[in-house]
């Protein structure tokens, strides 16, 4: 209501304005009675009130959208009164609606084409990088086998994060939850990514109890795994000795904790280590990081239904929770 005084506070203003000039001048040269102008004026106003009612009663959904606003895209096609303005306003908006659905899809198409590119061209690199691998082996034991196959090695774990990133927008085609031995799991995460173990002259522990088993996807935990090992390790290089893998069973969840004996990660940093592309100190100082990492493993984690969380402390080390519900 008061919005829609606001909108017509010049009509009434005008209309006061007005009719006490024609009062005044009327008065004036006698035309009418003290008596007659009272009438005349609770006359008019009441017709005055009448039409600002019936305004009113024409645009009301349309003045209520401008006091509330959007909650949903659908309430574009909710009717907003009989008032001319209203229709056209109604108009506007449904026509406006159909511009944005357009150009989402069209957004939509770019995007999916990009991806499938993204996907081709991860598949077709790895088969080279497979050649590369097994031509490499020949110079096993010389001493630049060690540098390139460190170098390959980063190949491979960039291509494997950009494939896991181009999916994270299929993710509800593209897994599948059963229930996961998380102890073999770990163990095969561990093993996958040893040669930085014993690059980095770190030692893995275990510490799961075999009978704990989460309701996850393996492929997708798997990834997770590797990219908090891989972390664990390289900011542990030259500092750390081992890095621990620890599970906890409770009532209500189940606790996995990956530490590390690294250089830990600053008070400014923590809260934005999930952000995507963000590297913090540590990354501007190893170098090397995509800052994408910890974003995905974000991602697959809310989209498993798992919660992860990390707690650091320089020159202490890291610690990464991921929390599974216990469905037991």
């Amino acid at each position: 209501m008061k919005l829609f005084l606001k909108d017509n506070k010049g009509y009434i203003i005008t209309y006061f304005l007005s009719l006490a000039l024609t009062f005044v001048y009327s008065n004036l040269n006698g035309f009418i009675e003290l008596s007659e102008i009272i009438y005349i004026f609770m006359f008019n106003t009441f017709i005055l009130l009448g039409f600002l009612i019936f305004r009113y009663y024409q645009n009301r959904q349309l003045y209520r959208l401008f006091k509330g606003g959007f909650t949903d895209l659908k309430e574009v096609f909710l009717e907003l009164g009989s008032g001319e303005l209203s229709q056209n306003v109604s108009q506007i908006l449904k026509e406006l609606h159909g511009l944005y659905e357009a150009e989402n899809l069209k957004s939509d198409k770019i995007h999916k084409e990009h991806l499938r590119f993204i996907n081709q061209w991860v598949h077709q690199m790895k088969t080279p990088l497979s050649v590369m691998q097994l031509q490499l082996q020949e110079y096993e034991g010389e001493e630049k086998y060690d540098n390139i196959q460190e170098e390959v090695d980063k190949l491979k774990e960039g291509l494997n994060m950009a494939m896991y990133f181009a999916r994270l927008d299929s993710f509800q085609s593209d897994f599948l939850v059963e229930r996961i031995n998380l102890k073999k799991l770990t163990r095969e995460a561990v093993n996958e990514e040893k040669k930085i173990f014993i690059k980095g002259r770190i030692i893995p522990r275990i510490d799961i109890d075999k009978s704990i088993e989460v309701y996850s996807d393996a492929k997708w935990l798997k990834f997770v795994l590797g990219q908090l090992i891989i972390n664990g390790v390289k900011y542990s290089r030259g500092k750390g000795k081992e890095l621990i893998i620890k599970a906890h069973e409770g009532e209500k969840e189940i606790k996995l904790n990956i530490l590390d004996e690294g250089i830990g990660i600053s008070t400014k940093d923590i809260k934005r280590v999930f952000d995507p592309f963000f590297t913090g100190e540590n990354g501007r100082k190893y170098g090397e990081s995509t800052g994408m990492g910890l974003y995905i493993t974000k991602e697959v984690c809310k989209n498993l239904g798992h919660e992860v969380t990390i707690e650091s402390i320089v020159n202490e080390g890291t610690k990464v929770i991921i929390k599974f519900k216990n469905q037991m």
